[in-house]
């Protein structure tokens, strides 16, 4: 029944684009067009959406009212729908009629799928804005009712009539149709309305559905599918084995011309005949991402979703497990079982990172996965308390957390590893997803652990992660990645960090950074307001600096994460400071450097004279008197047209007159000048 309905509504729409093009062969006409029909789907018939929808097509509510897929690797181009009404959307389960794709996303591909999405009440249902331009095009909209008739209207600026149809009707669940338009704008820019409504209840829930769209053109060409079947997505396999790569593709309107794979952007090699398949030889350890691209007769392309593997080697050891409510604990002392360390998200905002003080850091702040932005809850199903944390020294029973909405987002975390044994729990969760969390090593000297069993389609899920590990040689670290795999709110579905704690292992060694200020020296004196400009000199001989902070005695100034470590303390009133600055390696260790004073007056600068010059001995010298406290520095020029002031020394003043002595240069003259701030 699927071949027939496809074949019928392809046979009516090529021979309407005949007529159309007879003239001359253009594929653009002069005129708005818009002409529709209407055909039934019978019972448990099955649409293929890939062979229907050459250009783009649509599925709505797979999983829940939110749920959309459509075509991948084309640009766009059916909108979501505009829900008419307050009577819903909603997910349904229970349609007369199913649908399939190979090219989808986010899900790749599905059989017979008979889910969609209702609206219900007189004059509810669904709208759908599609851009139109002069190209002439075929949309396909599948539709249905149940305890309704259902009214289907389509308008473009232009056109000489409205488009509507009655034919769907249904006293309770029923069979529905597909509402084929043939559409052209008569100037770019003009958008085709379609509405699809209940026109009449019969019966108290009386509804209309949406469940898919599809559209395609004369002549489009529709690309390839394509998807790896061999090795499965996380598998774990030996180093220096050989990996056959096997991928499934297909043509709905032509053949395929040859599959191509790719670890990551390097081509591995290329099939041009079925099976296709490639042999990887000596593959050595690592963590690879494989891809397949498929190339139609046509040449359009298409590429597989990624398949992840790892490669491993022996030696380690890595196994996890993981505990939902009620193994999960409602409550947990970080204190008690961070022993080594722990690491806590969210406590007053998306960016508030908590972790045991006086230790090195070994939990490492998240690595965000993707583009959408961290955000805070504070609902978490487990409470944490801590009594021994920076920069929140104690904490009790705090529920909050961060979390992240989209497909593969996500979050990144690092614990070392070495060659003593370690056990790292980490708390998440998830709402409208499935979560997907894997573990490996860095020298790859154990299997990864993935698992993918925490899910909801609808409300929240928590869980702790419970890794117990080995590494092959001591400084290795232990990657933990926890992503979307699947959303199935589109809307709101997302992943959650909650924390982490680590046992075991061997705390690292960690020498603290040094740190100086080079600027302004010591005892200096300046004129209010003033602008001081505050440079630091640091660095980390067993690691890296993350964070320089600037303190006037208690009073954080500002702070800097990379180099130059400079900061402007601008329009600073009188008054005496003490200026130090902080360093914080990427272990957390901290240093603060010696103290700097500075002195700001009221007091303008006093006139300097220069007198008692004198020459000796090849040398020539002056004299001036100072003020206590105040810097001086002396320059000197070969020149006064052009100038070019020279620095020659810097002095700082004890109200007594000071005598600064240069050797006779070789030139007839030298001009010299003190100054000061």
């Amino acid at each position: 029944m699927e071949t027939m309905v496809g074949k019928t509504e392809r046979l009516r729409s090529t021979l309407f684009l005949l007529t159309t093009f007879a003239f001359g062969g253009l594929s653009l006409l002069k005129g708005a067009t818009l002409t529709g029909t209407f055909t039934p789907i019978p019972q448990d018939a099955v649409v293929n959406l890939t062979e229907e929808g050459a250009l783009d097509w649509v599925h709505w509510g797979l999983f829940t009212d939110s749920s959309i897929d459509r075509k991948a690797g084309v640009t766009p181009q059916i909108p979501d729908f505009i829900p008419i009404g307050y009577g819903g959307p909603y997910q349904f389960g229970d349609n007369f009629n199913g649908y399939s794709w190979s090219d989808g996303t986010p899900t790749a591909s599905i059989t017979n799928t008979i889910t969609g999405v209702w609206m219900y009440g007189k004059s509810n249902g669904f709208e759908l804005k599609f851009p139109a331009d002069t190209t002439l095009k075929t949309l396909k909209i599948y539709v249905g009712t149940f305890g309704a008739v259902g009214k289907f209207t389509a308008t473009l600026p232009g056109a000489t009539s409205i488009y509507s149809d009655s034919s769907i009707t249904n006293v309770s669940n029923g069979p529905g149709g597909v509402y084929t338009l043939d559409f052209a704008a008569d100037a770019p820019g003009q958008i085709l309305t379609m509405t699809y409504m209940v026109e009449e209840t019969l019966d108290a829930a009386g509804n209309v559905t949406l469940q898919g769209a599809a559209l395609t053109a004369l002549g489009a060409n529709n690309p390839p599918s394509v998807s790896i079947s061999s090795p499965a997505n996380d598998a774990s396999l030996s180093s220096n084995d050989s990996l056959t790569i096997t991928a499934e593709a297909a043509d709905a309107d032509g053949t395929i011309a040859k599959v191509e794979f790719f670890q990551g952007k390097t081509k591995l090699g290329e099939s041009t005949g079925d099976p296709y398949s490639l042999v990887w030889s000596n593959v050595q350890a690592g963590h690879y991402v494989l891809t397949a691209r498929a190339t139609d007769n046509d040449g359009a392309t298409s590429i597989s979703g990624p398949v992840e593997i790892f490669v491993t080697t022996t030696g380690g050891v890595l196994s996890g497990v993981t505990a939902l409510p009620p193994a999960l604990p409602d409550r947990v002392d970080f204190t008690a079982e961070g022993t080594s360390d722990w690491a806590h998200w969210g406590l007053s905002s998306s960016a508030s990172f908590d972790h045991r003080a006086g230790v090195p850091r070994q939990i490492g702040n998240f690595t965000k996965i993707g583009t959408d932005s961290v955000q805070r809850q504070t609902d978490n199903f487990t409470a944490f308390s801590w009594s021994d944390g920076t920069p929140t020294l104690s904490a009790y029973a705090t529920k909050t957390a961060v979390f992240i909405h989209g497909v593969t987002n996500g979050f990144l975390v690092t614990a070392p590893a070495g060659t003593n044994a370690s056990t790292l729990k980490v708390y998440v969760g998830l709402y409208g997803a499935e979560g997907k969390f894997q573990a490996y090593l860095s020298d790859f000297s154990a299997p990864a652990f993935t698992d993918t069993s925490l899910a909801s389609i609808y409300g929240n899920v928590y869980a702790v992660y419970i890794l117990n590990y080995t590494a092959a040689s001591p400084g290795q670290t232990l990657t933990v990645r926890y992503t979307a795999d699947t959303l199935y709110d589109a809307r709101y579905g997302n992943v959650t960090l909650q924390a982490a704690t680590l046992s075991g292992g061997t705390l690292p060694t960690n020498v603290p950074p040094a740190i100086a200020i080079t600027s302004p020296a010591d005892g200096t004196t300046l004129t209010a307001p003033a602008n001081i400009t505050i440079t630091a000199d640091a660095s980390d001989s067993d690691g890296t600096i993350d964070l320089i902070e600037f303190l006037n005695g208690t009073n954080k100034l500002g702070e800097v994460t990379a180099p130059p470590y400079t900061l402007t303390w601008r329009n600073v009133t009188a008054g005496s400071y003490t200026l130090t600055a902080k360093a914080t390696d990427n272990l957390g260790n901290a240093t603060i450097s010696s103290p700097v004073n500075v002195t700001v007056t009221d007091e303008a600068a006093p006139l300097i004279t220069l007198e008692i010059p004198s020459v000796n001995a090849g040398r020539f010298s002056f004299s001036f008197t100072t003020a206590s406290n105040r810097t001086y520095t002396i320059e000197r020029t070969l020149t006064l047209i052009p100038v070019n002031w020279q620095p020659l020394t810097n002095l700082l003043g004890d109200g007594s007159m000071m005598t600064v002595t240069d050797s006779i240069p070789s030139a007839t003259q030298q001009f010299y000048r003190a100054k000061t701030p």
